[in-house]
């Protein structure tokens, strides 16, 4: 490494314009751990749901409202937890959030009933939400800007892979131990990743250079010679609109509130479809008479698709716009979900179809983080999609909810499907009118 000191007014230059460095590629690595740690802690819910409704006689009205429980702690940890991190800075909100999350798995892998398992789902949940705001902001501000839409988007698609690492390792364990174990092997795993953020990630330069704290430019060159490049000898001009405090507010400003309000619209349909597929389907499996460690497998399988999905939209959107993108990717999430009852006659027709499925829809819930980089700045990028994240997550209590009230009220689950996958069959149609917008980074 060089560690030539040389002048400049932006030390944005090195990271936005320069190579990408071993140390910056770590980051996005540790950020992709970090969404992969989402992935598995909120759908350790459905991992563990067959067991509950056995252990505690849950009812499918019941286990509707304590799907969603966690989604509820998502909306307040995305909105709350995304402007604190806009304010106060990426690697303290997601070191907060990392302690959230394990306060909240251990205390549902515990808990002796379904009310004090609810209280730390809300729990994981806060957590979660605000990882899901700061950890592909933090990726995005550490890319140079060939490679940032590229691990944004890989960024989001671990959420999948922890999906189905999770779900390869619990099938099983689920033989051997009772359903806690998947909150167990949660706290764990949020635990472990508490020490790897506080070395390995430092502040972003982006948000040093925006807010200026005391000691910036000392931090700032240390952070450069950290992960790989010269240090400056100066900051520079203060950013323009730096002394404003960021907040929802500002989200609806002339400026950026159509892309607010659409993302928003877009991204509460769309996410309605995934946690239905998702949250519902062990349950479904196993009502076909499937045992819980197969209908397990078969939710690995769609995180799977999932992994492949994410990762092709990531290398897809460098060649392609990735607003048409999206809209052929949520058109076909609608799709798989309301043809996968149509082939639940065998394990291996819902395996294929579900991966097929798994690739349209995962790949649809990771596109929605490159089109948060592709419409906000840079200093309201972690409010932006924290925002968009939070309000989405009415889409997503919705999601497992409404279909508890549907099969409760005598619905098939062809019916169900159909109805479901209105929510990515809409958000396809309302991002055509999200507007364009260049230079999002700054």
């Amino acid at each position: 490494m060089n560690n030539e000191k040389t002048s400049t007014n932006n030390p944005l230059n090195a990271v936005h314009t320069g190579r990408m460095t071993a140390s910056q590629w770590l980051i996005v690595l540790i950020c992709l751990g970090l969404l992969a740690l989402d992935g598995y802690d909120v759908l350790s819910i459905s991992f563990a749901a067959p067991g509950m409704t056995e252990e505690w006689g849950l009812s499918k009205a019941a286990l509707g409202v304590i799907l969603p429980l966690e989604l509820l702690g998502m909306a307040f940890g995305s909105i709350g937890l995304g402007s604190f991190s806009d304010n106060m800075g990426r690697k303290l909100t997601t070191l907060f959030a990392l302690v959230l999350v394990t306060i909240g798995m251990f205390a549902a892998a515990i808990a002796p009933n379904v009310y004090l398992l609810g209280i730390g789902r809300i729990i994981t949940g806060i957590g979660v939400g605000g990882i899901l705001a700061t950890a592909t902001t933090t990726a995005a501000e550490f890319c140079n800007n060939k490679n940032r839409s590229l691990a944004v988007i890989l960024v989001a698609g671990g959420y999948s892979f922890g999906i189905y690492l999770g779900a390869t390792f619990l099938a099983p364990l689920l033989k051997q131990y009772d359903w806690r174990i998947t909150f167990h092997l949660g706290a764990v795993m949020s635990l472990l990743f508490i020490p790897i953020v506080y070395v390995f990630v430092p502040e972003t330069i982006s948000y040093l250079n925006r807010k200026r704290p005391t000691g910036a430019l000392e931090k700032v060159q240390a952070i450069l010679q950290k992960i790989g490049h010269k240090p400056v000898d100066t900051l520079g001009p203060v950013p323009q609109n730096t002394a404003e405090k960021i907040s929802p507010i500002t989200l609806f400003k002339p400026q950026t509130a159509l892309v607010t309000i659409i993302l928003m619209l877009a991204y509460f349909g769309n996410i309605g479809t995934y946690y239905y597929f998702v949250k519902w389907l062990p349950t479904i499996v196993t009502d076909l008479g499937y045992t819980k460690s197969e209908a397990t497998m078969v939710l690995g399988i769609i995180s799977l698709g999932g992994v492949f999905g994410s990762i092709g939209v990531g290398f897809i959107a460098r060649l392609v716009p990735v607003k048409p993108l999206m809209m052929i990717t949520l058109l076909a999430s609608a799709a798989g979900v309301a043809l996968f009852p149509y082939f639940v006659g065998s394990l291996v027709n819902m395996k294929i179809v579900g991966f097929a499925t798994g690739v349209a829809i995962f790949g649809a819930i990771s596109g929605f983080f490159g089109l948060f980089v592709a419409s906000y700045p840079a200093s309201l990028l972690s409010s932006g999609s924290g925002f968009v994240l939070g309000i989405g997550r009415g889409g997503a209590v919705l999601g497992p909810f409404i279909p508890g009230l549907l099969f409760t009220a005598g619905l098939d689950l062809k019916l169900v499907a159909i109805i479901m996958a209105g929510g990515s069959l809409i958000a396809g149609f309302i991002i055509i009118f999200l507007p364009r917008k260049t230079d999002a980074i700054a």
